[in-house]
C-alpha cells in the first residue's frame, strides 16, 4: 500500500486493519469454543457426579451453565460485529478517497 498520499483524509492503514479484523474473528471463534467446551465439561462433571453419588441433578448449576453459553454467544456476536464495523470503516475511507480523487480530477 502506498504510504504517502496527497489526500489528508487517510485515517487507517488498510493492511493493519484487515489483520486486526482477521484476528478479532479468530479470537471470537476461540472464545465461543472455549465457553462451549467449559460448559460441556461442567455439565459432564455435574451429571457424572450425580450418577456416581446417587444425588439428583443440581438444576441451578445446569441453569448457570446455560447462562455461560449465552454469555459466550453474546461475546462472539459482539466480536463479529466489531470485525464488520472495522470493514465498514475501511469502506467509508475508500469511498472518501474515491470522492476526493473525483473532485481533484474535475478541477
Amino acid at each position: 500500500m502506498n504510504k504517502s498520499s496527497e489526500f489528508l483524509g487517510t485515517y487507517f492503514d488498510k493492511d493493519s486493519v484487515l489483520l486486526i479484523e482477521r484476528w478479532v474473528r479468530i479470537i471470537a471463534w476461540l472464545t465461543l469454543f472455549g465457553y462451549l467446551f467449559e460448559s460441556g465439561y461442567n455439565l459432564y462433571q455435574n451429571i457424572l457426579n450425580a450418577i456416581i453419588s446417587g444425588y439428583i441433578l443440581d438444576w441451578y448449576f445446569i441453569f448457570t451453565i446455560l447462562l455461560r453459553v449465552v454469555q459466550g454467544s453474546v461475546l462472539f456476536i459482539f466480536m463479529q460485529a466489531l470485525a464488520k464495523i472495522l470493514l465498514i470503516f475501511l469502506d467509508i475511507e475508500d469511498n472518501t478517497r474515491r470522492a476526493a480523487r473525483n473532485t481533484i480530477k474535475e478541477k
